[in-house]
């Protein structure tokens, strides 16, 4: 079942949104909660191997409906150091940034979703449990934006952020209490 959804997601990812985006840019997301809107991104740069590293559909809509994004105030972020395999735990507030250890690296939360699924309306949550959990991230190296994209809870490997020291994946979101 895990390898059918794995591919189902692979192959919508790979349909819309691993190349250059058409979609509005990302001020225009609206996630249905009131969380800070990310900078326009710089796709050509991106696609010409300048710029920041970018995740899977980066550029599509999200429409979160607001009762579910309001059930969730962070995420929990996993670091791997990958030399020693070292692991910390850190948590970031959705709509803010916190910086990770003592690694250089820090990471803004964009928005969480609970239960990700991509479509040919964008991306949403099918529902609100914790079923695909996937967080819009930037992570920024000793102060400058370094990656701008989607860390998913259930299969890290997918569009991982790529860094030669330091593994970051999405542990879970942190419900409000």
């Amino acid at each position: 079942m895990r390898n059918s959804k794995t591919l189902i997601l692979i192959t919508l990812l790979a349909a819309l949104g691993c190349g250059g985006s058409t979609t509005p840019p990302a001020e225009d997301v609206d996630t249905g909660a009131a969380h800070d809107s990310m900078p326009a991104d710089d796709v050509g740069a991106n696609a010409m191997g300048g710029g920041m590293h970018q995740g899977a559909g980066i550029n599509a809509e999200i429409t979160l409906d607001p009762e579910i994004a309001d059930d969730w105030r962070a995420i929990r972020v996993r670091v791997v150091e990958l030399e020693t395999m070292k692991e910390s735990f850190f948590e970031v507030p959705i709509g803010e940034e916190a910086p990770l250890g003592d690694t250089g690296l820090s990471l803004r939360t964009v928005v969480f979703i609970p239960d990700f699924v991509m479509g040919e309306n964008g991306i949403t949550s099918r529902s609100a449990a914790p079923q695909n959990p996937a967080a819009r991230v930037v992570i920024l190296e000793e102060g400058k934006d370094d990656y701008e994209g989607w860390l998913f809870g259930a299969m890290p490997e997918i569009h991982a952020y790529p860094h030669e020291l330091y593994g970051v994946m999405l542990a879970e979101g942190v419900p409000v209490e």
